[in-house]
């Protein structure tokens, strides 16, 4: 995390769950809750073993806590069993389109490195390389065929750097689904910001903040519900 109000936050509910025995459960990045029309801090649990990133979990967190934004004290702390943060239906989440996306972007980005990183081995040759590549006419007997050399090479190679370049294509993927936190940070505080200045609620902020988080915790349902606006 890259803000520490949302880090304290946190350690305000890491100690109360100590407090009440909830060892086997963390807290979930900080979430926002619309109740009687206040703007509370919200912060849902789940087992520590919970697979949150798998899609095909559905975790419902089994408890949530309310932080008052104005003093940061806790004023609720429920099990959902007892008390549920679903008011209504469950709304379901869209997870299969955010796949969609993702494999659409993975599959351009890698015909694109791919193609940059084979012409370049293609095109650009070490001094070596082109001293050897003229001697020999750039063309090698292969099984008594005569090839090109950088044909063949290439053919070679190509496995690898399609290997590698998938490799990075899902770093980079992983990264940019990471970043979003920094995005969803400047919403948050915004959006707390806002009510406590002015008592209003700007729920197309929180509209995003809803789609940061359901893209953020794949395997978590109910957080359409949770912010409850």
């Amino acid at each position: 995390m890259n803000n520490l109000k949302l880090d304290n936050y946190l350690e305000i509910v890491n100690q109360e769950k100590l407090k009440k025995g909830l060892e086997d459960y963390t807290p979930l990045y900080p979430m926002l809750r619309v109740k009687d029309n206040n703007l509370y801090i919200g912060v849902l649990l789940t087992k520590n073993n919970a697979n949150v990133w798998d899609k095909d979990s559905n975790i419902k967190p089994e408890y949530w806590v309310l932080i008052d934004p104005s003093n940061n004290q806790i004023i609720e702390f429920n099990e959902t069993a007892k008390n549920d943060f679903v008011i209504g239906k469950l709304i379901s989440k869209d997870v299969e389109n955010k796949q969609k996306e993702i494999s659409k972007y993975a599959v351009e980005k890698t015909m694109q490195y791919k193609e940059y990183l084979m012409n370049d081995i293609k095109n650009d040759e070490l001094p070596i390389q082109k001293k050897l590549a003229s001697i020999l006419n750039n063309e090698i007997i292969i099984d008594g065929e005569k090839v090109n050399i950088n044909d063949y090479l290439m053919a070679n190679i190509e496995k690898d750097i399609v290997d590698k370049v998938k490799e990075l294509v899902d770093l980079l993927v992983a990264s940019k689904y990471n970043s979003i936190t920094f995005y969803y940070d400047a919403l948050f505080n915004d959006i707390v910001n806002n009510y406590k200045n002015n008592n209003g609620i700007d729920k197309e902020k929180m509209a995003l903040c809803v789609e940061i988080m359901n893209n953020y915790y794949d395997g978590v349902i109910g957080i359409d519900n949770f912010f409850n606006t």
